[in-house]
C-alpha cells in the first residue's frame, strides 16, 4: 500500500505512525503548510507537497489519508475517488449529512473503498464493554452515560473555534460516542441537546445530549472543550443485572489552573495497551482493501454518526428535541 497523507498536523501525524507500523509505504505528505508537511515527511522518508490534489493523484499512490479540517473532507474525497484511490478519512466523515451522501456516491461510482476513522470502536476498553453487554453480563441494558473531553483544542485562534467549520465539541468530539452508542445499542429514536458554543471572551464549548434509542435505552453523552487542561473519558452502562464503568483518570481530587495559551491542535486519549487502537483501525482498513473483509466501520456508519450530531446541533439551536425516522429528521414540539 502506497499512501499519500493529506493534512500533516494533529491526526495526520498519529495516522502516519500507525500506517507505518502496519508496513504502509508513505509516499508523500501534503499540507498547505510546507513546514507541517516537511516535518512529517522527515519522520517517514516521504516527499513533500503543498498541493494536496496533485499529491493524491500521483501514479505511485494507491491510497489517500484525509486528515484535514472537516469542511475540506468532501473536496479531497472527490479528488481521490476521481484519481481511483482508496480513501481513509478521519472523522467526522463530512460537515453535513448531504456532504456524506455525496462522498459515498462518488466513491461508489469510482469503485474505490471509503473508510471513516471512528476509532472508539477499536479502543480495547470500549470493545470490552460492548462484549460484556452482548454477553448479558449486566442483564438488559437500560442506561448509558459517556463523558469525553478536555482543553479547547488548538487555542483561541484555531479553526475549531469557528463553530460553523468544526461543529464544536458536539460534532468533532462527541461524534465518537454517538457512533459507539449506535454501534452497541442500535438506532436512535430522538435526540435532545444543549450546547454552550461560546466564542468570547475565549472559546469554550460544553454539550450534553440525551437520546432515546429505539430499543428503549436512554443515553446521555457529555462533551467538553471547557477543561483547564488535559483530557478525560468516562463511561457507564447500567442494566437490570449490573453495571459497567470505565474512567480514564481515576483520582480522588484534581486541582488545575486554566491554561490560557495556545493548546495542542488535538488530544489523543491514551490507552495502557501494547498496541494502539489507531493501529487496530489501520489493520482493519488494510484487511478490507487487501482481502475484502468488511471493517467494523463503514461509510454509512460515518454518515449516520454525522446525522446524529447534526440533529443534536439542530436541537441545541432550536431548544426542541429532534426525532430521527429513517432518512427523515424532523423537529417535534410535543412527544
Amino acid at each position: 500500500m502506497n499512501l499519500a497523507i493529506v493534512g500533516c498536523s494533529g491526526m495526520g501525524r498519529v495516522h502516519a505512525e500507525m500506517a507505518a507500523n502496519c508496513g504502509v509505504n508513505i509516499v508523500v505528505c501534503a499540507d498547505k503548510s510546507k513546514e507541517a508537511a516537511t516535518a512529517l515527511a522527515a519522520t517517514c522518508g516521504a516527499d513533500v507537497s503543498t498541493n494536496a490534489k496533485r499529491a493524491l493523484a500521483r501514479k505511485d499512490v494507491d491510497t489517500v489519508l484525509i486528515a484535514t479540517p472537516t469542511p475540506f473532507h468532501l473536496d479531497y474525497i472527490k479528488a481521490a475517488a476521481k484519481a481511483g484511490k482508496n480513501i481513509f478519512c478521519e472523522k467526522p466523515f463530512c460537515r453535513t449529512v448531504a456532504e456524506c451522501k455525496e462522498a459515498i456516491a462518488v466513491a461508489k461510482a469510482a469503485k474505490v473503498k471509503l473508510f471513516v476513522g471512528h476509532v472508539v470502536r477499536y479502543f480495547q476498553e470500549f470493545e470490552a464493554i460492548r462484549e460484556q453487554v452482548q454477553a448479558g453480563k449486566i442483564g438488559e441494558p437500560g442506561f448509558c452515560k459517556i463523558y469525553r473531553g478536555g482543553i479547547f483544542p488548538g487555542g483561541p485562534k484555531s479553526w475549531f473555534a469557528n463553530y460553523k467549520m468544526s461543529g464544536g465539541v458536539t460534532l468533532d468530539c462527541m461524534i465518537h460516542d454517538l457512533d459507539w452508542i449506535r454501534y452497541v445499542f442500535g438506532e436512535p429514536q430522538r435526540i435532545y441537546c444543549q450546547a454552550l458554543m461560546r466564542t468570547k471572551p475565549a472559546p469554550m464549548d460544553y454539550s450534553q445530549v440525551t437520546m432515546r434509542m429505539k430499543s428503549g435505552l436512554i443515553a446521555t453523552v457529555i462533551g467538553t472543550w471547557a477543561h483547564p487542561q488535559g483530557f478525560r473519558v468516562k463511561a457507564e452502562v447500567c442494566g437490570d443485572g449490573g453495571m459497567l464503568q470505565f474512567d480514564s483518570a481515576e483520582a480522588p481530587l484534581n486541582s488545575m489552573v486554566r491554561d490560557t495559551g495556545n493548546g495542542p491542535s488535538m488530544i489523543v486519549p491514551g490507552s495502557p495497551v501494547d498496541k494502539s487502537p489507531y493501529q487496530y483501525e489501520w489493520e482493519d482498513f488494510i484487511a478490507w482493501v487487501e482481502t475484502g473483509r468488511k471493517p467494523k466501520v463503514t461509510a454509512m456508519d460515518g454518515l449516520k454518526a454525522v446525522k446524529m450530531a447534526e440533529a443534536a446541533l439542530e436541537s441545541a439551536a432550536t431548544g426542541k428535541p429532534i426525532r430521527l425516522l429513517g432518512e427523515a429528521i424532523r423537529r417535534i414540539d410535543n412527544d
